[in-house]
């Protein structure tokens, strides 16, 4: 980084164009693994058992459960 100082004006003009594309990819990356991680985190959700009473169930349903 300290040769910057001494870089052309069309050096560096092309390291920045270089410099934002790559943080462009890598904000592209970095928003595909958080939406990634969110689904992850449902899907352990809906996989995970849970305790639940009956008036729960039945609001989820949205009917009433009858047991046998």
């Amino acid at each position: 980084m300290s040769d910057l100082k001494w870089q052309s004006l069309v050096v560096l003009k092309r390291s920045r164009l270089e410099c934002t594309r790559d943080i462009n990819i890598l904000k592209s990356n970095l928003g595909g693994q958080e939406e990634r991680l969110k689904w992850i985190d449902k899907y352990i959700w809906d996989a995970t058992p849970k305790q639940m009473t009956l008036d729960e169930i039945e609001r989820i349903l949205g009917h009433k459960v009858i047991l046998k």
